[in-house]
């Protein structure tokens, strides 16, 4: 009879390879698992765009634009990642996003605009990519409204000045000649600015402006502040119109007289009553005559 502890041993060297493989799949640790396994896509920041440098999940004011940063290690050629607002007080009245390419990184962008008639509260954010998805909630809060005082243009050197500017998220401050842009200030930190000064172009007695409040960062120039769904916006008056001319005659315009200096050979001089000449001749005969004949008279 053969012994039987080789067959014994064959199985349970079987037996332990065959829980190793199973042990393998069941971890994923195995070289033939497939490299795009497993399939997984995660939201890393949630914020707003115009403050897109800053990492984590941030509130988002109604009527601004929420951007979504996150990651994935599936490829871009044959998916899409599908971005959306599942839930919150409004989230029906949120649009969604799809993102069809990113880089070999895995990094992806997405943006979705808040409605400005959100309301305030806590809503669920989800992104989606071939049956792997992941969420996030964020809040909405009210948005904050900017503030522009007085403005007033100056003729003499085209810029218009707006006093006391308040951005609560910085920004920039812009005149338009109605939907023409004529004229952005520098870009200005958040809070108040006592004064803004905006170089403008191409302004004419016909112009109809009106200085903006902008959001923005030093890089990119964003939407407008708005208060209750208008833009914030003050009007700029063009400086007053002279009166018309008359036609009253003034110095310039009237004419010269003109002085003619009498000459010389124009000039009656009477002959000299000490000096000889024709006209003592005459005269004389004539003083003569005239005695003669009052004489002749006194004798007749």
């Amino acid at each position: 009879m053969r012994p039987l502890v080789p067959l014994f041993a064959f199985a349970v060297v079987v037996s332990a390879v065959a829980a190793g493989i199973g042990a393998a799949d069941a971890g994923g640790s195995s070289s033939t698992v497939d490299a795009d396994h497993p399939r997984r896509v995660a939201i890393v920041d949630v914020g707003p765009v115009d403050d897109s440098n800053r990492s984590g999940v941030r509130p988002v004011e109604a009527g601004s634009t929420l951007l979504v940063r996150g990651t994935t290690n599936r490829r871009p050629d044959d998916n899409a990642i599908d971005v959306s607002v599942i839930d919150g007080p409004d989230a029906d009245r949120f649009g969604f996003d799809v993102v069809e390419s990113w880089g070999y990184d895995g990094v992806w962008i997405a943006r979705l605009p808040v409605p400005a008639n959100a309301t305030p509260g806590t809503y669920l954010l989800e992104v989606r990519v071939d049956g792997d998805s992941d969420v996030q909630p964020f809040e909405v809060v009210e948005r904050r409204s900017a503030t522009l005082g007085a403005a007033s243009l100056s003729d003499a050197v085209r810029t218009v000045a707006v006093e006391n500017v308040s951005l609560p998220d910085g920004g920039y401050v812009e005149v338009r000649d109605g939907d023409a842009l004529a004229g952005r200030s520098a870009h200005l930190a958040p809070g108040r600015h006592a004064l803004v000064v905006v170089p403008v172009e191409g302004v004419d007695a016909g112009s109809d402006l009106r200085a903006v409040a902008v959001r923005g960062t030093a890089e990119t120039v964003g939407d407008t502040y708005r208060r209750n769904g208008m833009p914030v916006t003050v009007p700029v008056p063009l400086p007053p119109v002279g009166p018309t001319p008359t036609a009253s005659p003034t110095p310039t315009a009237s004419p010269t007289p003109i002085s003619i200096t009498p000459s010389s050979t124009a000039t009656v001089t009477p002959p000299p009553t000490t000096g000889a000449g024709p006209g003592l001749g005459v005269v004389t005969a004539l003083a003569a005559v005239g005695v003669l004949g009052a004489r002749g008279v006194g004798r007749s």
